[in-house]
């Protein structure tokens, strides 16, 4: 009888290079394991650099209005130059994904966000150089954003699985990082540049690294055939394009809810604590820390929900106990039923901008880039209308009822979902 072979090591790597070169398991899959392995890890990295370019903007803005010796006006309007910039460079975002593909603007915005940071850490900045920067940063992040989107919705679809959800979870994951980084740092005396700096340094790194990951898709899909709208007849001129359905207008109206709801908890749930519920300043940003603690650790679990699950009932049930958390955050006055609130709110609402992303590109087909970049501009005005819409409700009806208001139009973003997606289920 022959004697069984010793290499065990040869079979084994044979084994290994038998699994990377295999299609994914249940999956309508064009992309073998080791292509699906790198894109993902690319795209998270991609999300995960994104939220490490925005946070740094609540620490080192203080420091630039006492540099400069802002008064509120001059402050709000870099802050206004800060969003323009933003809802200029999203709309923008299709239009130069169709043209010169997602991979060179994802490494251009990246870029471009990391070096507008750095350049107002600086301490000799001007008020000039200052919007400069600021509009820089606000646009960078607007087209990263947008192409992180395409780029994410492009790998879905490649591999035939929900993943929208855990992209945006290392986004926020991004966004904690670095705020943490930044807070320490500059707690312990070190100076703004040299924190941008460092932050710029591990960007670029990481951008690095990624890049040669990145699927360079023009925003048209994986397969440029499937779900092609029918070009219009000769003469005849549509009065919008083809993309443009009532669809995708009921999804952007949802995610202008929904970044309004979480601009709201950011931008007002310390004070609720402070004022309602007699929380120390020191600790008052524990509420929002709450929300987006539970909205990060929702988002790694929220790919597997909505397979299992369905985008119906994580949405529309996510929408009603988000309703019911906001509503039970105004009735309250008590810390200890408030905090645990905005955890169960960010839980809730943590997966409905992903899902609805992921919904637009399926239905928009070749032309989901440029349906990306419109429903990802309305998200974001839903953060530049926030502060005016509910600063008024609150002076009028007091914060409690600025909470029930955003709980209701939560209601109603479920009842929108619930329309979108069994429309098109």
């Amino acid at each position: 009888m022959a004697k069984a072979p010793e290499h065990w090591l040869y079979f084994f790597l044979l084994r290994c290079v038998g699994l990377l070169t295999r299609r994914v398991h249940n999956q309508q899959s064009i992309m073998t394991k080791a292509q699906f392995v790198n894109a993902r890890i690319a795209a998270r990295m991609a999300f995960f650099t994104a939220g490490m370019a925005t946070s740094p903007w609540a620490c080192m803005m203080p420091y630039v209005k006492s540099r400069l010796l802002l008064s509120d006006l001059h402050y709000a309007s870099l802050v206004l130059c800060y969003g323009l910039g933003a809802v200029i460079g999203m709309p923008l975002t299709g239009r130069l994904a169709a043209r010169f593909g997602v991979r060179p603007i994802l490494a251009l915005s990246t870029a471009g966000a990391l070096l507008g940071m750095s350049g107002i850490a600086w301490e000799g900045l001007t008020l000039t150089a200052a919007y400069g920067c600021v509009l820089l940063w606000g646009m960078s992040l607007g087209i990263l954003d947008v192409g992180n989107n395409i780029h994410g919705a492009c790998i879905e679809e490649m591999a035939g699985r929900h993943l929208m959800s855990s992209f945006h979870a290392f986004y926020t994951v991004g966004c904690i990082v670095s705020a943490l980084y930044c807070a320490f740092m500059l707690h312990g005396g070190l100076h703004t540049l040299y924190v941008a700096i460092s932050l710029l340094a591990g960007g670029l790194t990481l951008l690095a690294y990624f890049y040669r990951h990145l699927i360079n898709t023009h925003g048209q899909g994986a397969a440029e055939d499937e779900a092609a709208a029918p070009e219009p007849a000769a003469g005849k001129r549509r009065l919008r394009p083809a993309w443009l359905t009532a669809a995708v207008l009921c999804i952007s109206v949802i995610c202008l809810i929904m970044y309004l709801a979480e601009g709201m908890i950011y931008d007002w749930s310390a004070v609720y604590l402070i004022d309602h519920a007699a929380v120390s300043i020191t600790i008052a940003s524990i509420g929002y820390l709450a929300f987006e603690l539970a909205v990060a650790l929702m988002r790694f679990k929220g790919d597997a929900i909505v397979t299992r699950a369905g985008p119906i009932k994580l949405i529309v049930g996510g929408s009603l106990i988000g309703c019911v958390s906001l509503v039970g955050i105004a009735l309250s006055s008590s810390p200890y039923v408030i905090v645990p609130l905005f955890f169960v709110s960010g839980l809730a609402l943590a997966n409905v901008v992903p899902v609805m992303l992921s919904h637009t590109a399926k239905i928009t087909g070749k032309d989901q880039g440029r349906a990306l970049s419109f429903v990802g501009t309305w998200g974001y005005g839903g953060l530049l209308l926030g502060p005016g819409v509910l600063g008024t409700i609150a002076t009028v009806f007091g914060l409690p009822g600025m909470f029930i208001f955003t709980g209701s139009l939560v209601f109603i973003l479920g009842l929108l979902a619930l329309h979108v997606l069994r429309r098109d289920a």
